[in-house]
């Protein structure tokens, strides 16, 4: 166990590294360089010091007046100008490392938090879902960065420490002997039981990630600005709250019990450990007298005692910082070398540059948590380049999971779901997302500029402007900008001071537009006409029948009725099956389950007509 510790820390210590000197290889090299540097002007400038104080003492003893042309040609002054210029020589390089520590801090930062979010840009919802993924994505940010950071800093502290233990005991020995020895035994104590206070510490944090998460979801909701009405007007601000400060305090109460006990176990051990050292302070005293060595030496011991005492204390304590760090920054590792679904099943096919059709065949799917209860059972769709799909259904029906499947964020491992007769989990990674465009039901409201929330995209960096004109033209844009007096450049949203907010139906017109722009072979909209009118969301409809033309095809998800006359086929989901299919005519003429729903709801619209009057 405990080597298989030691292997699994060693291993992450060498990522660290990896890590630092890999991306920021000159800073870092550079920063320990003028470690050594300082470190040798820091040891030189003690004996020279030491000649300055013996050489003054001369001086004291047989001047009797003070001559300062006399004085700029003694050894005294010519010690004291060097001791000046080692100072600036450590003074330079110590001012340099923390610039350029500062450096490596916030690029290891910001490189952290980029390939944080490349990660989950490449995971599957259902591998974002899971507890082991939130863990990580909860945890990293709150306790391995920063962490990561400073196991780099504490190596480098251990490096310059050993270089300055070792030429500090080399000196030593020189006055005192194997008795200089003696002082590596006296750090042993404190750090050894600081290491398992940091680890008391670590224990804590790992068992209280779940509220760490929690408090984290709070702050989000009670921060996010688009929540702002429903919190405000409902009085759900003093609940958040309540909560928070709760769930805070506790989680606060534990972590400082394990912080004081940490403090009070440092202090204790650092006093007995000073006093240990002073004890051989006053060894050395005597072994100065015995010898007779002069003042400016002994001062010389003094300050050598202090930095071998210091330097091993360093190198002890910074060993147990990186052995318990490293069990913080591992989850970041773990994070970036996770085998999600699309990591582990995915393959090396190709698609064609034309639209595929695409195909459902006996699909059935359970969620991964979840693996007993099927939600969608035996389904089969097929959607031919150029048609245009509704697939029709109620609340609990299937339709979302349907459409996280379509899209790729639940990846399907029975070969369900093919693209031109080709198993999506046999795709190379990527073919399926240069197939799509989507609209979804949850759609973001970006708070950009307002010709941003239509172009924003991860493949294109080009803007085109033709095909900006297009789509918004089709989705209203354009009577948005008209009406509100909004230019391509104003701020959206509240987020910051000059955004314009706009309404619901504002917002996913433009989610339509940036979904066309995508301008891909197969366009999936789900619930896309939810804040829209019903004419307005037919004008918009047809207009898109239009720009996708004859050889794209379209999926359209909905619970409405409302345009279902307007597609080639429909797909009736009910309880996770497919019910039935066919054109509106076809199902309106025969005694289908989706005349009989339609027949119901004339009839209690003309119902709720006759109660209006």
């Amino acid at each position: 166990m405990i080597v298989q510790d030691f292997k699994a820390k060693f291993s992450t210590l060498k990522k660290v590294l990896g890590f630092i000197y890999g991306n920021y290889t000159v800073v870092a090299v550079f920063r320990d360089f003028l470690f050594f540097i300082s470190t040798a002007a820091e040891i030189y400038g003690i004996t020279v010091f030491g000649k300055f104080i013996d050489s003054t003492t001369t001086i004291l003893l047989q001047w009797q007046s003070f001559d300062l042309r006399q004085y700029l040609s003694t050894d005294s002054f010519k010690h004291l100008a060097l001791v000046l210029l080692l100072w600036i020589i450590t003074q330079v390089c110590k001012q340099t490392r923390e610039y350029l520590y500062t450096v490596i801090y916030e690029k290891t930062w910001s490189t952290t938090q980029s390939n944080m979010i490349e990660k989950v840009s490449r995971s599957n919802l259902q591998d974002v879902e899971k507890k082991e993924f939130q863990d990580m994505l909860a945890f990293i940010p709150a306790f391995s960065l920063a962490r990561l950071i400073s196991v780099y800093d504490k190596f480098s502290i251990v490096l310059s420490s050993v270089v300055r233990l070792v030429s500090a005991m080399v000196i030593l020995y020189k006055y005192v002997g194997i008795s200089a020895f003696v002082l590596l035994l006296v750090v042993l104590p404190e750090t050894v039981f600081i290491h398992f206070r940091r680890k008391e510490i670590r224990g804590y944090l790992d068992e209280a990630i779940g509220k760490v998460r929690y408090l984290s979801y709070i702050q989000n909701v009670a921060l996010t600005i688009s929540n702002f009405l429903e919190l405000r007007v409902n009085n759900i601000y003093r609940y958040l709250k309540r909560r928070y400060n709760e769930e805070y305090r506790e989680y606060l109460g534990g972590f400082f019990r394990t912080h004081e006990a940490f403090y009070k176990t440092r202090i204790g051990f650092s006093i007995l450990g000073e006093i240990a050292k002073y004890a051989y302070i006053i060894y050395t005293f005597s072994v100065a007298i015995v010898k007779r060595l002069s003042f400016g030496t002994f001062k010389a011991i003094y300050d050598y005692i202090d930095i071998s005492y210091d330097s091993a204390l360093n190198i002890v304590d910074s060993l147990s910082s990186i052995s318990v760090n490293l069990g913080y920054i591992g989850k970041y590792f773990d994070l970036m070398e996770y085998k999600g679904f699309g990591d582990q099943y995915n393959g090396k096919k190709k698609l064609k540059k034309d639209t595929p059709v695409l195909e459902l065949k006996n699909l059935s799917f359970a969620y991964p948590d979840d693996e007993k209860t099927v939600v969608l059972k035996d389904l089969n769709m097929v959607v031919n380049p150029g048609e245009k799909v509704a697939i029709f259904g109620g609340d609990g029906s299937g339709k979302s999971t349907v459409v996280k499947i379509l899209t790729g964020l639940y990846g399907v491992d029975d070969g369900g779901y093919l693209l031109d007769g080709i198993p999506t989990k046999e795709l190379d990674r990527g073919q399926l997302k240069k197939k799509l465009a989507v609209v979804f039901q949850d759609f973001i409201n970006y708070h950009f500029s307002f010709k941003e929330n239509v172009v924003i995209s991860g493949q294109r960096k080009d803007i085109d402007t033709k095909l900006y004109d297009k789509v918004l033209g089709i989705a209203g844009g354009k009577a948005i900008q008209k009406e509100l007096a909004i230019q391509d450049s104003n701020i959206l949203g509240k987020t910051f001071p000059s955004g314009r907010e706009l309404a619901p139906g504002y917002w996913q017109r433009l989610a339509i537009a940036r979904a066309l722009y995508r301008n891909k072979d197969i366009f999936i909209m789900d619930e896309p006409f939810t804040y829209i009118d019903d004419v307005s969301a037919e004008k918009i409809l047809l207009e898109m029948f239009n720009f996708i033309g004859k050889n794209r095809s379209l999926i359209y998800i909905t619970r409405s009725t409302n345009l279902l006359n307007r597609f080639d086929r429909i797909y009736y989901l009910s309880k996770g099956e497919m019910v039935e299919s066919g054109s509106w005519d076809e199902l309106m003429k025969k005694d289908s389950k989706l005349k009989k729903d339609y027949v119901e709801l004339v009839k209690s619209h003309k119902g709720e007509d006759n109660i209006l009057g």
